[in-house]
């Protein structure tokens, strides 16, 4: 058996022998905020602008230690953008798209402080899966009239609707009780893959960087 399998090994033994930690489990929520990145390689006439969201779930915690935990949330994120059409003609043009993923974040949690008031950093991964999307806006009719719409957006073989990234930031937690605690968490999710399909003749990756402001109860088990 080499170095890294036995240090692996020592690890998963250290977490299941390790008579002091502890298992949490809590509810999420609170707001997001989303912003899109693009290629160069858009329609130029297209600008994509921010839009706000919110983010609720559950939370799952193992404490090893004082002061290192492992963490995982199961959430419902939304990932939402506003995209405005830029024509010199024709002024108005606009598509809001309201999209929500539930996603997995597993990540590190680092903590540091008192006995009831502990600062954190948590830093991981995440998976997230494209769940549902509406558009709404105002575009050409046939008839080269600006009209409204609201609808269902329909996915298709051009979407991608799994992609992973890099998630990290601060919390902070507060004791009011020996099992029961506050905490609060701003995380940013930072997409890793297109959630378009990226073609060889046309490449146009867009990604998704979703801040998140949540407050959570947790309870230790």
């Amino acid at each position: 058996m080499n170095k890294t399998k036995l240090l692996i090994l020592l690890f998963f033994i250290a977490l299941a022998t390790n008579v002091n930690a502890q298992f949490g489990i809590g509810l999420k929520g609170g707001l997001d905020f989303n912003s899109v990145t693009r290629s160069n390689s858009g329609r130029i006439d297209e600008t994509y602008h921010a839009k706000n969201g919110a983010d609720y779930g559950i939370i799952l915690s193992y404490q090893i230690n004082e002061w290192f935990a492992l963490r995982a949330n199961v959430e419902m994120l939304s990932r939402s953008h506003t995209m405005k059409r830029n024509l010199n003609a024709v002024k108005g043009l606009y598509t809001d798209y309201k999209n929500q993923y539930l996603t997995v974040p597993v990540m590190a949690d680092f903590t540091f402080g008192g006995a009831r008031v502990r600062g954190q950093f948590m830093m991981g991964g995440y998976v997230s899966y494209w769940m549902m999307a509406n558009v709404s806006g105002n575009t050409f009719d046939l008839y080269n009239k600006i009209r409204p719409f609201n609808e269902k957006m329909e996915f298709n073989e051009y979407h991608n609707r799994f992609v992973a990234g890099l998630v990290a930031g601060p919390g902070l937690s507060v004791a009011l009780t020996e099992k029961i605690s506050l905490e609060l968490d701003a995380l940013l999710y930072y997409d890793l893959v297109s959630y378009m399909k990226v073609s060889k003749v046309s490449p146009d990756p867009r990604y998704n960087n979703t801040a998140s402001l949540t407050l959570g109860v947790i309870y230790k088990l």
